[in-house]
């Protein structure tokens, strides 16, 4: 700040709204670091304001609490440098415009939307810089987790400790500096028992520990997989690699060619329909899966916004028109908010495929089970791309809006961004899942041989279309499962 004229530099802190002792901590801190600051300035021949100059720490802590701490150093009388403290949140981000240092980002809600509105900023001037620093979050689906996780192969161990830590570059590509609690021990920070109060040493510590995965993850800095997130990282990591070059996603509209990476498989098409196109509601969602071997491969996940039925209904006709002579297994239709139109498609769709509408809050019955389909077709999901059976587009949004899915008291709730978007794709590609999984289906009663006589001159059998002139009287009625 006193090297840089105009400069602004934001401390952004997740302790803030977690309790007083927290707010007089950081305020004890920081009020030892503004005396250094205002001795330092002076030496320099420079003027140094703040919003707590003449206050006593009661107040200071109050203007902590509940106000912008601002500090300000003049290099004129009309340009200055300033520091502000705030509660990180993408709304106070979009006012980022210098050094940002961002602490315990994995307890900060809504990171990912902070980090977007940031990340313009750190590219607009190659003098500003982000500072972050955190232990590992406890639910991999928070976006620090994404950030700083190191890349696969990369093990730290008690064994290989430093006193100076491990730099790495995670597989976001971000720069990360680790210090666990073996490096600090050999750099000299001591950790002392709870209990006597006496030095203690690191391994010992953890044994003492009640909870090891919070001590592997505070202490240890181990990126655990699970939390809350449906969808592990891992899981949706190799789905992804395995559709590399073999899938396809699209945002509002369909790729051209889409057609040319379909295989000779079994095909379905699942919907989660949304006829609105505001800023922030939530998209029309499409999947298209082939069954081929033992995978389940998404050829292609489109979303798109329209409050125009017509057009999500072109849509989905171009979804099922897989090219010549083929067509979709089934159209599965998440009917749950939109049951009239979903109706409707029904209808107009019986002559292009068959039609399953299904409602989230209804229940079905899996294996003589009793459950939500909702609780249903999440799990189906989630345990196919557990068993890596399924295939994946490799995007980013579509990973982003499968990580909005959570797992809540044994079914599923979702999370919205700030774009509106609210795990649609993983609705989409759940239904389609289920379009070819399940048993259910049309069936047709056609005549079926079951003795020799009059056989000699007669034509075989199609037993989707069977032929108004066979001799009915010398067959039985048979039911063939579609």
């Amino acid at each position: 700040m006193m090297e840089i004229a105009g400069l602004l530099v934001t401390y952004g802190s997740a302790s803030l709204p977690l309790g007083r002792e927290f707010i007089v901590k950081e305020a004890q801190i920081w009020s030892e670091i503004l005396d250094n600051f205002r001795k330092a300035v002076e030496a320099n021949n420079q003027k140094m304001e703040t919003t707590v100059d003449g206050l006593n720490f009661d107040d200071f802590c109050d203007v902590f609490e509940h106000q912008k701490l601002e500090t300000k150093i003049y290099h004129s009388r009309s340009k200055y440098s300033r520091s502000i403290i705030i509660a990180p949140n993408p709304a106070t981000a979009r006012s980022y415009s210098g050094h940002v240092y961002l602490d315990e980002i994995g307890f900060i809600h809504d990171f990912k939307d902070l980090w977007e509105a940031m990340e313009p900023i750190m590219s607009s001037d190659p003098r500003f810089r982000c500072i972050m620093a955190t232990t590992p979050p406890n639910d991999d689906s928070h976006y620090s987790y994404e950030l700083a996780v190191p890349p696969l192969g990369v093990e730290f161990t008690k064994e290989n400790a430093n006193p100076g830590g491990h730099w790495y570059e995670s597989e976001a590509g971000v720069t990360v500096h680790r210090a666990d609690a073996w490096d600090t021990e050999l750099a000299g920070v001591k950790m002392f028992d709870t209990k006597t109060r006496e030095p203690i040493a690191t391994s010992e510590h953890r044994a003492k520990s009640l909870d090891r995965d919070a001590w592997d993850r505070n202490y240890a800095l181990i990126f655990k997989t699970g939390g809350a997130a449906a969808v592990s990282l891992q899981a949706i990591t190799g789905a992804m690699a395995m559709g590399r070059g073999k899938c396809l996603a699209s945002e509002d509209d369909f790729p051209p060619n889409w057609r040319d990476i379909l295989g000779p498989g079994i095909f379905s098409v699942g919907a989660d329909p949304a006829t609105t196109e505001k800023e922030k509601s939530n998209p029309f969602a499409i999947t298209i899966i082939e069954h081929l071997g033992m995978l389940y491969i998404a050829r292609l996940i489109i979303r798109f916004k329209t409050q125009d039925p017509a057009k999500a209904k072109a849509y989905l006709k171009e979804a099922c028109d897989l090219g010549p002579g083929r067509r979709p297994r089934r159209l599965v239709i998440d009917a749950t908010s939109e049951k009239f139109w979903a109706a409707e498609v029904k209808r107009e769709f019986a002559n292009i495929c068959p039609v399953e509408l299904l409602v989230s809050s209804e229940k079905t019955k899996y294996q003589g089970e009793e459950m939500l389909t909702k609780v249903y077709l999440g799990n189906l999901l989630v345990n196919t791309m557990d068993d890596g059976q399924l295939v994946l587009p490799e995007c980013r949004w579509v990973k982003d809006d499968f990580r909005l899915v959570m797992r809540s008291r044994g079914s599923f709730d979702t999370l919205v961004d700030s774009a509106g978007n609210h795990g649609d794709t993983f609705d989409s590609t759940k239904n389609s899942l289920h379009g070819l999984i399940s048993k259910n289906g049309p069936c047709v009663a056609v005549a079926t041989q079951v003795g020799t006589y009059n056989t000699g001159n007669r034509k075989p059998v199609d037993r989707m279309r069977p032929d108004p002139s066979d001799d009915y009287k010398s067959k039985a009625v048979g039911v063939s499962f579609v």
